[in-house]
């Protein structure tokens, strides 16, 4: 399963594009020129999370000038219509599984692979999740080595 560039979406799609800010924001297709999406009126994050609501736009306004990307090949559990018809059963809500929009537990990803595969996740906060663990083992790691290189002058020097 890849994300392809340059492609016309297709009902059901799922659909992402990557922000200048480094994150991705995922959508479905309703149809070549429609995505609903969990997103603020102007951005897809808000301060205010009472702006942040499942929403159909124009594909022009879900891309905002970045580069979309469609996943390939499709393999939804459910057919293109199913997908877009749970996207549907959301829009204009604010939240998503009886919960608002939450940047962690509850956003436009996790959203958007409900609909596709029924499994609300999110790779990407997984991905720094795990980035972020493992960069706690290093600096871990790095103080016990550390605790220990000093332990063990502490004894060379009382053998002295």
């Amino acid at each position: 399963m890849a994300f392809v560039k340059d492609k016309t979406p297709y009902k059901g799609d799922l659909l992402r594009v990557k922000r200048k800010q480094g994150y991705f924001h995922f959508g479905i297709a309703v149809s070549e020129d429609r995505v609903i999406h969990f997103t603020a009126p102007n951005s897809d994050l808000s301060e205010d999370s009472k702006q942040l609501k499942i929403i159909e736009t124009p594909l022009s306004q879900f891309v905002r000038g970045d580069v979309l990307e469609i996943q390939e090949p499709y393999n939804a559990v459910f057919t293109r219509d199913e997908v877009v018809k749970r996207a549907k059963n959301y829009a204009n809500s604010s939240c998503f599984r009886g919960k608002p929009y939450n940047f962690i537990s509850n956003n436009c990803e996790h959203f958007a692979r409900y609909c596709y595969d029924g499994k609300a996740t999110s790779k990407q906060v997984n991905d720094v999740a795990t980035a972020v663990v493992a960069a706690g083992a290093t600096i871990v790691t790095g103080t016990v080595a550390a605790v220990v290189a000093s332990h063990n002058k502490k004894v060379a020097k009382k053998k002295d």
